[in-house]
């Protein structure tokens, strides 16, 4: 019976709408001639994100990017300080009004707990039924709501008026809008009600997910879901029927596996059980609870045979997020300038060791490890490519020390391509990966010039019999 439900479910819910075009367009002087990069998330699990667009302003303060969607989808870029968003819908034009230009500050780039500004975007034409002017709305009366709430957990207040509360909210909004805000403002309300009553996941479970169709890119379900099912292999393996979780896992099959969490009533049938599922495997690659070979094998196995396209995406996403910085798999691609404006791609260093660096001009430790690196560079740049990303906004600094140093190697702004700071989880500099010249990851991550890189190199040649 491989996938019997699966398959019913899939035949019983109607493929999607063919996508239709969106416009975002505006007029930001600050901004002329940078690259404005429009992502959505490509899973709300592991937060990988996805380009929709990528458009330049004009020297005239003017851009406009065009993109197609099949469904309402959560858009935003990255500027400076700011995170900027908006909730897009098929087939829709948007005047958009971004915030004044503000570059984040050298000390932003070195702080891996740096948090952006979010920004809701506002459009030029107010319109009052439009998706993001109601979510706008419900977003200033929630807030203080929800801030209120954490208040009281910590004080271990009474939450009788929690039901009066959500009333008061719901009353400008009464008479609905399209199904995604009335979702939307559904699992608000849950998450006030998960948060209060913070030991009865099992009735937020009943209530609000289980029978449910899965919103996968409902930002308010999938916040919410991924509370409520957080560590669930951990809590569900102390029961009589996760007793066979681990041996479930051991076989590598997705169907042992699925036969298992069957057993547990809190899921029901239908996709909810497999979403669980696949959170579960994307949060346990970074636990050391199961094999990930094992964990790897089972979400190859369910891409295989995942016929629900909503959840072979997640499947993929999350299967390219665990894997995209392991040893033995393909990194993150790139296609970035180097000092002379040339475009360089990973691709372009194929038959050569890559040695990659992340590193910032106002990076003492980046400073100091610049000259163990020139050593590096002189000894082994016939078998070894170096190539440093530099990670600052102002090109005068950059071009200024680049002629001061006079370095040799390869250096490239990351620019063009500001996602790649999140595509290698770079948290700090300098960060260093080693690529084999088969254009996999030999050592992720690599260790730096001073904690003996060399040696790591010899071994690492010396076990493939290239040296």
């Amino acid at each position: 019976m491989r996938w019997l439900i699966l398959f019913l479910v899939f035949f019983l819910v109607p493929s999607g709408l063919s996508a239709e075009e969106v416009i975002l367009s505006g007029e930001a002087p600050d901004y002329a001639g940078t690259d404005i990069v429009f992502l959505k998330y490509s899973d709300q699990i592991s937060g990988s994100e996805s380009v929709v667009s990528k458009v330049q302003v004009l020297a005239d303060g003017t851009f406009s990017a065009t993109f197609h969607l099949d469904r309402t989808e959560y858009v935003f870029s990255y500027l400076g300080v700011y995170k900027v968003y908006l909730y897009a819908e098929p087939g829709s034009s948007y005047h958009v009004l971004l915030p004044p230009r503000e570059d984040k500050e050298p000390g932003d780039f070195l702080n891996p707990y740096f948090e952006p500004v979010l920004v809701h975007l506002a459009t030029a034409e107010y319109q009052k039924d439009e998706l993001n002017t109601l979510i706008r709305m419900f977003d200033d009366a929630f807030l203080p709501y929800y801030n209120k709430h954490i208040v009281a957990i910590a004080k271990q207040a009474d939450f009788t008026d929690l039901n009066n509360n959500i009333e008061q909210m719901e009353k400008p909004f009464s008479k609905g809008g399209n199904d995604y805000f009335n979702n939307y403002r559904l699992y608000k309300y849950a998450l006030l009600r998960h948060l209060a009553y913070q030991q009865r996941s099992r009735y937020i479970s009943d209530e609000y997910f289980k029978g449910r169709d899965i919103l996968v890119n409902n930002t308010s379900y999938m916040e919410l879901f991924n509370q409520v099912y957080d560590k669930y292999f951990h809590y569900f393996s102390r029961t009589e029927q996760g007793s066979y979780l681990g041996k479930a896992i051991q076989s590598q099959s997705f169907d042992s596996l699925r036969m298992v969490l069957a057993s547990d009533e809190v899921l029901g049938s239908g996709n909810l059980p497999d979403l669980v599922l696949l959170k579960s495997l994307h949060d346990e690659f970074y636990d050391d609870n199961y094999s990930r070979s094992s964990l790897l094998v089972i979400l190859d196995d369910y891409i295989e045979h995942c016929p629900v396209e909503d959840l072979k995406t997640y499947a993929l996403s999350i299967r390219n997020k665990v894997t995209r910085l392991l040893a033995g798999f393909s990194p993150p691609s790139f296609a970035l300038y180097d000092r002379d404006s040339n475009l360089l791609t990973l691709e372009d260093l194929h038959g050569k060791y890559v040695y990659l660096n992340f590193c910032s001009c106002f990076s003492y430790s980046c400073m100091n490890e610049f000259k163990l690196l020139e050593n590096l560079y002189e000894k082994h740049h016939e078998l070894l490519e170096i190539v440093t990303v530099i990670i600052d906004n102002d090109p005068d600094v950059i071009n200024s020390f680049l002629q001061r140093s006079n370095y040799k190697w390869k250096f490239l702004h990351y620019g063009n391509q500001s996602t790649i700071i999140r595509e290698y989880d770079v948290r700090a500099f300098p960060s260093y990966y080693l690529i084999d010249s088969e254009g996999k990851l030999a050592i992720s991550p690599a260790p730096s010039p001073g904690e003996d890189f060399e040696a790591h190199l010899f071994k690492l040649l010396r076990s493939r019999g290239e040296l």
